[in-house]
């Protein structure tokens, strides 16, 4: 069966030792499953990037970023291999997009997503990229990005997570107007944070309920994060009380994302 694609602009930006022969390959795959996609696209960003570190068992990363009439889809894959990276990409891709598709239908609920082959949350669990094994004392904070948006429910933050293809996403909940953190577990399922299910809600992935954020400053967040050996430390800063995540960056530093909340009016 043949599949029409549409005329994306997509943009391939290479880093590392990636070779140009790459570029048609992975640009013809994506326009691919931006053909599968019904509502208007306006662009689309790949990076290629091949990582140096010999420890690294999947040095290969390709990421997809489209902009969705105004809503930003992205899908991350690593491998052993270039080709594979972007194999595995496409299919994220198409799967991402089915998705909003589906969060259009069924109104931000996670519990009733109708999808491409029954897929629904945790049927497709994306592998983490490895990161620099760079020592504690000699990382730094190298990124800082902070954002600002409307209230959400549990349901809308993860299904904004799995849109964006994040491991965690920071935002403000809609029911406490407090600082709330979903994240996927090792195990598949999610993570939640400073929120609650909605009431009545009987979802299909497996939720677990953690302790609410400790209140911390940057260098203790780090230190935790060091100490505990855990991907990122979600906490209330304690001098503003807004909702922070410090993580691990791929290249072994670190990185800092501040959630404030839409002032109401």
């Amino acid at each position: 069966m043949s599949v029409t694609t549409r005329s994306v602009p997509v943009q391939v930006t290479r880093r590392g030792n990636v070779g140009s022969g790459t570029v048609p390959y992975a640009r013809k795959k994506i326009q691919r499953a931006l053909g599968l996609g019904r509502e208007p696209m306006t662009h689309a960003h790949v990076v290629l990037e091949w990582r140096r570190d010999p420890a690294i068992e999947r040095p290969a990363l390709a990421e997809a970023t489209v902009d969705v009439d105004g809503t930003i889809v992205r899908a991350t894959s690593v491998a052993p291999t270039m080709v594979e990276a972007v194999d595995d990409l496409e299919g994220r891709l198409r799967r991402q997009l089915v998705q909003l598709e589906g969060r259009t239908r069924t109104r931000h609920r996670w519990t009733a997503l109708a999808s491409e082959h029954e897929w629904r949350h945790g049927d497709l669990p994306r592998r983490r990229a490895a990161h620099f094994p760079r020592p504690a004392e000699s990382r730094e904070v190298v990124r800082r990005k902070s954002f600002t948006s409307a209230p959400m429910t549990v349901d809308e933050a993860a299904y904004e997570m799995d849109l964006l293809d994040h491991d965690f996403f920071v935002y403000t909940d809609v029911d406490t107007g407090k600082p709330a953190l979903v994240h996927r577990l090792d195990s598949g399922g999610y993570g939640i944070q400073g929120a609650a299910p909605q009431p009545g809600s009987t979802p299909r992935a497996t939720i677990v309920q953690e302790p609410a954020p400790p209140i911390l400053t940057d260098d203790e967040a780090r230190a935790r994060l060091d100490a505990d050996d855990e991907p990122f430390v979600f906490y209330l800063d304690e001098a503003t009380g807004e909702g922070r995540v410090i993580y691990l960056r791929y290249d072994g530093q670190y990185g800092i994302v501040t959630e404030r909340a839409e002032p109401r009016p």
